[in-house]
């Protein structure tokens, strides 16, 4: 995204642009010549016939019969070629099962492996030391210049990252090893890439492989406007040495907070933004910062072309400072003249301005950001930060935001603007704004533990009939529900402003809900769960996509419990039996109904990977349904059999929270804490069971569904007693799946009870001995463990 132009703001702060499309006036002037060099990405500087030339770069391994041709050198370094010839390219999948499905799954194979006949490169490492040893003069043709010029437009196009930027930053910050991203076309696999960052600062959130990975191989799919990721992967080394997680050190600065002016004044056209970002560098000689901002915009529409923030000015310590945003790209990238050292706090000044508002068509003078988390600049994945910000707007309408609202005073420059001012001082990762003609109702929350109350918030419209009453009461009753089963809400007030886009979003402190005024089971669920994103996802973060489900399945389940407190224990069944169902169905792909089943795509550790052109819907069902489902089971898990009690449950969800509370999570963390509460749970102690190791790897890092059959019998004995003698089953997972199920027991006049049961392998055997003989014995009637199918005979 792109800071606005200054000349929205009042005449007082009036000041002059000069517009360049590509590099602003720049402090640092060996910067500025670089990024120029790779961007002309010339072939000018020699070329090389090589024969069966092997470059191995970490697990992608290329042979190259044909002719290279450089460019020119920059300060004697080369750091791009194409490759017109024959070639092969190789890449072993890593010691990753779900790595493996992944590419079975995209291209029908155990191995990425494909011939081609041109190559492009763009590297920062010593590639040219390699694939150029055998240098003479020469220039490339007329074909091999187009394929260059095309690349980085293209991919700019295609996935918002600009490679020449990052390649320019891995020089100017000297990071060691280098960057290499090479394209392939001509082969079986048409065109396809590898891109290798092993500082993990892959150009763009657009890929969003923010889970440590080093590098991937992802190929366009213009069906999507998007890009099919086949694999992403950690270095050799890395797996070598099981040092397969995340880590901060992608991030080249930490942002602590924002000061920000957002003018709205003329909405239907523009959103201006000035900011300042006080910062700390968290490595040293930084002499480069890569910024994401509107990076959700797609290619359709030619929205991230079209309406796009683009940055005017960057000022550093008094000085404007020079700064890379070409067309299409989803952020940019600031150079300074001289570099930071690790820990030195400075603060950045930009202006930003574009066309980043939308309105519903129908409701007038409604106005959105056209994404709620992109639509400023920010640094790594998650940052918390603080924010003071304040709107300029029209008297007629009214801003709801994050945070708590200071001041709406009018200007004193145009008695017909408004300035409003919210500050949130508690560091969250995502804040937005709403622009309306809003009428605010409002209530106090007063928590049941004591705590001191808070204001309570609705952001309603008069165009469209609304039951504020209805919804002020589900969002208290719902946030008072989540406060004493999750632990401490966090923030100064609570809201919702009115969202008409038939989806919600959970920010800190407010919520972006659409009407949803109906009492039934579907809108205390969807209230609930965006309101469970106050703790899952705002004050608990995950930590990688690969963690998301952490977030959104968690949502998903506090709907079901919120459900079954406020309705009634059969609304959350449906609800339960519907998610359940939607893993059954077939994926969607680009021409139709595809094959097999929805669960079988992948695990939920693979988050937003799950979508593609082969499997539309996956990622819905998996991270929100199935994520859903897994956290059920743990609350069977630590549900105790013989009282129905589940404080063990809620006791592990609050410890959970305030380990991690305003920090982020992953999945292991989560597993970590589940497992060691487990351990005193009556279950755990029942089944010698000490950690949720084998949990987590099953339902969390697999993608099996098992159907479990029941059959028993039932045999007087001489005291009275009946022996309940059976066999649980366990099909299509492998035979080593484990289980804990609940056999359920009806004795009748109203004696029922449940017993817990292990299932390991394909049949395993138990036996129960009951005081009477049993009217009905059922194995999991409630469904609280996950299956393709349950039966009992």
């Amino acid at each position: 995204m792109t800071r606005v132009s200054l000349r929205l703001f009042i005449s007082t702060l009036l000041v002059a642009f000069v517009s360049t499309s590509i590099f602003a006036q720049t402090t640092d002037p060996d910067g500025r010549a670089l990024y120029e060099h790779l961007k002309a990405f010339d072939l000018t500087g020699g070329k090389a016939e090589v024969s069966n030339l092997v470059l191995q770069r970490d697990r992608g391994v290329m042979t190259f019969t044909g002719t290279f041709y450089f460019t020119s050198a920059f300060a004697g370094r080369v750091t791009g070629a194409v490759f017109v010839g024959q070639g092969s390219f190789k890449a072993d999948v890593p010691p990753s099962d779900f790595e493996k499905a992944n590419v079975k799954r995209m291209i029908g194979a155990d191995v990425v492996e494909s011939d081609f006949k041109t190559a492009i490169l763009r590297f920062s490492d010593d590639t040219f030391d390699i694939i150029g040893k055998n240098r003479s003069d020469g220039a490339g043709d007329e074909s091999a210049r187009k394929l260059a010029a095309d690349f980085n437009p293209r991919l700019l196009k295609e996935t918002g990252a600009n490679i020449a930027s990052r390649v320019a930053l891995s020089i100017v910050n000297n990071e060691t090893p280098g960057f290499f991203c090479a394209t392939f076309d001509g082969g079986k696999r048409e065109r396809f890439s590898f891109l290798l960052d092993h500082q993990t600062r892959i150009p763009t959130a657009f890929f969003e492989i923010n889970g440590g990975e080093k590098g991937m191989i992802f190929a366009y799919r213009g069906s999507i406007y998007g890009n099919d990721i086949w694999m992403a992967f950690y270095n050799l080394d890395d797996y070598q040495r099981r040092i397969v997680a995340y880590s901060d050190q992608n991030d080249l600065v930490d942002i602590e907070s924002y000061r920000m002016t957002i003018d709205l004044r003329t909405p239907k056209t523009k959103l201006g933004l000035r900011t300042t970002m006080v910062m700390s560098a968290l490595i040293d000689n930084v002499r480069a910062i890569t910024f994401s901002v509107g990076e959700s915009l797609g290619e359709f529409d030619d929205s991230r072309l079209k309406k796009q923030l683009r940055l005017k000015t960057v000022r550093y310590a008094g000085s404007t400072q020079g700064f890379v945003q070409e067309d299409w790209e989803g952020g940019f990238t600031v150079f300074l003249g001289t570099g930071l050292k690790a820990g030195q706090k400075f603060e950045f000044e930009m202006d930003l301005e574009g066309d980043f508002v939308r309105q519903p068509g129908t409701y007038a003078e409604t106005h959105y950001p056209r994404d709620n988390s992109t639509w400023y600049p920010h640094h790594g994945y998650l940052d918390r930060a603080t924010y003071d910000m304040t709107f300029w707007h029209s008297k007629s309408l009214k801003i709801a935001a994050n945070g708590v609202r200071q001041s709406e005073t009018l200007s004193p420059e145009d008695k017909d603007v408004m300035q409003t001012r919210y500050t949130l001082n508690i560091p969250v990762s995502f804040v937005t704004f709403a622009l309306a003609p809003f009428k605010r109702q409002s209530e106090e929350i007063k928590w049941d533990n004591g705590d001191k109350p808070i204001l309570l918030e609705y952001n309603s419209v008069t165009f469209i009939p609304i039951k504020e009453d209805f919804i002020l009461a589900e969002l208290n009753n719902s946030v008072r529900y989540f406060h004493a089963l999750f632990g401490k809400y966090p923030y100064e007030n609570y809201g919702a402003a009115y969202h008409p886009f038939g989806f919600g979003q959970g920010f800190p402190s407010m919520l972006m809900i659409p009407d949803t005024d109906y009492a039934n089971k579907y809108t205390f669920a969807f209230i609930a769960h965006e309101t469970a994103h106050q703790w899952w996802g705002n004050i608990v973060a995950w930590r990688s996509y690969r963690d998301q489900w952490l977030s959104e399945g968690f949502a998903e389940y506090s709907g079901v419990l919120y459900t079954a407190f406020r309705k009634d224990p059969k609304a959350a069944r449906t609800l339960v039996d519907q998610m359940r169902d939607s893993l059954k169905r077939p994926p969607e792909t680009r021409t139709g109904i595809g094959k097999g089943k929805l669960f079988e795509v992948g695990p939920v550790i693979l988050g937003h990977r799950l979508d593609t052109s082969k499997t539309y819907g996956a990622y819905e069902a998996l991270i929100y349904n199935k994520g859903a489902l897994i956290l059920r089971m743990l609350h069977f898990l630590f549900t105790d059999p013989n009282t129905g009690n589940g404080d063990a449950f809620y006791a592990m969800m609050k410890d959970f929270v305030e380990r991690h509370r305003n920090k982020v999570a992953s999945t292991d963390d989560f597993r970590r804490v589940a497992g060691e509460h487990f351990g005193r749970t009556p279950i755990g102690k029942r089944f010698g069971i000490t950690d949720l190791d084998w949990f987590f790897h099953q339902w969390v890092y697999e993608s099996g569904m098992p159907s479990y059959s029941m059959e028993y019998t039932l045999e007087d004995q001489p005291d009275g007693s009946v022996m309940l003698s059976g066999t649980i089953s366990q099909e299509n997972v492998p035979d080593d799946w484990a289980m804990v199920l609940p056999v359920v027991i009806d004795l009748g006049n109203k004696r029922v009870g449940m017993s817990p049961v292990a299932a390991l392998g394909p049949k395993r055997p138990f036996k129960l001995k009951l005081p009477s003989r049993p009217q009905s014995v059922e194995l999991d009637p409630d469904r609280w463990v996950l299956s393709e199918k349950t039966t009992s005979k």
